[in-house]
Order: C-alpha cells, then structure tokens, then sequence
C-alpha cells in the first residue's frame, strides 16, 4: 500500500486526515437539505457556511498565530477532533436554524484549531518529498470524499439524518482515539 512509503507519523496523520474527511463529507451533498428540514432556506445554507468558514478563518488568525500554539500544537490537535465528534453528535439535536447556525460556529472552532495543527506535524514529517506526502494526502483526501459523499446520501435516503450524524461523531471519534493513541509515539507532546 502507498502509506507504507511514508514515515509513522505521516501514516498517522493521513489516517486521522482521511478518518476526519470521511465524517464531514458525509454530510456535504446533504447540508441545504438538512438546513431546510430545519426551517432554514438556501440562503441559510450559505449564511451557515459562511458562519463555519469565519469562525475557523478566526481560530486560525488568533490561535494557530501564536508562540504557545506550537508549543501545544498536538494538544491542540486532539482538542479540535473532539470538538468535531461532539459538534458532529449535537447536529441530532439542532431543531432550526439559529442552532444550526450556533452548530456551525462550533464546528468552525474546531476546525481552526485542527487544521493549522495538522499542517504544521505534516509539514515537519515531509521534509525530503513534500510532493509524494501532499499527493497521497489529496488524492487519498479527495477519494475519501467522494465515497462518503455518495455514502453519506445512502444514509439519509435509506435512514435519517440522525442516523447520519451518529455516522459522522463514530468517524470523528475514531479520529480522536488514533490521534490520543498516537500521541503516546511519535505525537507526543
């Protein structure tokens, strides 16, 4: 398999990468349909969205820039998944659209702290062959998405939207337990 090319830590942060792309892709194909089964509308479709992407832009700018930040940077790491898994679990109980939007804020947290960290481990595994480790993670990344988008759809077409999100908080779950697991070796801190 290609994962064996690349060093532990490497392997292990594409599997948390690809366990967490999983569970979010899940709902993507689904997000303006669950926003309307909520009261909502397209247009809160993208306000949510929009919501999401500052929050993190935010986190990001604030947190990820600061000296203690890569001090904590695996800390930080596990955090934000399971700020995700809990996010991913409290879509079963959003009922309109201000808690969806509330959702999104959260889960635009999360992903602010999650994204710099990850980048930052991966980018220090990578030193030697940038272009294999960001090709394996984007076409591994991009394939895993796809699957759980059309995954994602069998669920709500065949079970519910709970269902779905229950779905998602195992995966991002499973995240938070590689990437805790992981820390006793090479993640630390």
């Amino acid at each position: 398999m290609i994962l064996k090319s690349v060093s532990r830590e490497a392997r292990l942060l594409l599997k948390i990468s690809f366990l967490t792309t999983f569970a979010e892709s899940m709902l993507v194909p689904m997000y303006t349909a669950f926003t309307e089964k909520v009261g909502g509308s397209i247009l809160d479709a993208g306000i949510a969205f929009a919501m999401f992407s500052i929050a993190t832009g935010a986190v990001i700018s604030l947190i990820g820039t600061r000296p203690w930040f890569q001090l904590h940077v695996r800390s930080c790491l596990i955090m934000g998944f399971f700020a995700s898994a809990c996010c991913d679990l409290s879509y079963v109980f959003v009922q309109n659209k201000w808690q969806l939007f509330a959702v999104q804020v959260i889960a635009g947290l999360a992903t602010g702290l999650i994204e710099p960290a990850w980048d930052s481990l991966f980018t220090d595994d990578i030193e030697h062959s940038s272009a294999k480790h960001w090709s394996i993670w984007a076409g591994g990344s991009h394939l895993v998405a796809g699957t759980a988008a059309l995954i994602g759809g069998l669920v709500v077409a065949y079970f519910s939207f709970e269902a779905l999100f229950i779905s998602m908080c195992v995966f991002d779950s499973t995240a938070v337990i590689v990437s805790w697991r992981g820390r006793k070796g090479s993640l630390a801190s």
